[in-house]
């Protein structure tokens, strides 16, 4: 009895987007492509050839094709939120409170008031480390101002602050660096929602056409084996074992990172 080759089963659906693209992107490089060579002569004969002799029509490749292109561009889109514009006047604020904060206390230590030049001199040694934060990295520069504010509400600093007039400056900083910390949080949350929710919404209409074209070329090789359907099922599933394979790794890469943080407490087997 002849047997035919069918195509192994695996689920793409538990793949992560960019897994997913890159399979669906290497799938649609094993479609054979229609032969336009109109110098051939004609050859009468009943065998299929191209995708025609997968089954597949012109309408559903082109169907596959568009689908996986909005995927593509969802896995490569780079986006600048409505969050990122308020974010860039807001960290704007803040340096220019820091900035104000910082040069009034080392211009007050030449002060002819003693009481404002003792706090200024006193207050100097403790924010030095600080001047110039507003050059470092959003994230970085978020957690400084943070150590900023802590220090200064500590004694003697939050006594000093006041004899300098700078307690309004400091509740100033800290409303723009509490609305800077809430904005990068946002939109970090609405980036990854945007992006999960209309990868979901590809990838389901993704998926029936893919299975279909499985179905077809499998049905097509089982009814109507040719050399082109014999070749695009072995390639498919080699492309299916190399995913699968690809994806096992990544599991496995990280559950053992996940394990490399947990105690083992299992004895040790001689």
């Amino acid at each position: 009895m002849e047997t035919h080759q069918k195509i192994k089963g695996f689920a793409v659906s538990q793949l992560n987007n960019t897994e997913y693209a890159n399979h669906m992107t290497r799938f649609q490089g094993l479609i054979p492509v229609e032969d336009d060579d109109d110098d051939r002569p004609v050859i009468e004969s009943n065998d299929l050839t191209g995708p025609l002799a997968l089954g597949f029509s012109a309408e559903l490749i082109a169907e596959f094709g568009e689908t996986l292109a909005l995927l593509t561009d969802l896995v490569n889109v780079s986006t600048i939120s409505d969050e990122t514009s308020q974010l860039r006047e807001v960290d704007a604020y803040r340096d220019e409170c820091i900035v104000f904060f910082t040069s009034d206390i080392s211009q007050k230590r030449k002060s002819p008031i003693a009481a404002q030049k003792n706090a200024a001199v006193s207050l100097y040694n403790v924010i030095k480390p600080y001047v110039g934060i507003g050059r470092l990295a959003d994230q970085q520069e978020t957690q400084q101002i943070l150590g900023l504010l802590v220090d200064m509400e500590k004694e003697p600093n939050k006594t000093n602050v006041a004899t300098l007039g700078l307690t309004a400056v400091l509740e100033e900083l800290k409303a723009a660096n509490d609305e800077f910390a809430r904005l990068t949080e946002q939109r970090t949350a609405n980036k990854a929602a945007n992006a999960i929710d209309n990868s979901k919404v590809v990838r389901q209409r993704m998926e029936p056409i893919y299975e279909e074209m499985l179905l077809l070329a499998q049905s097509y090789n089982i009814v109507q084996p040719t050399a082109e359907t014999t070749a695009f099922v072995t390639a498919v599933n080699a492309l299916i074992d190399e995913t699968k394979a690809r994806y096992n790794q990544r599991i496995g890469i990280a559950k053992a990172n996940k394990n490399k943080k947990e105690p083992d407490d299992r004895p040790v087997i001689e």
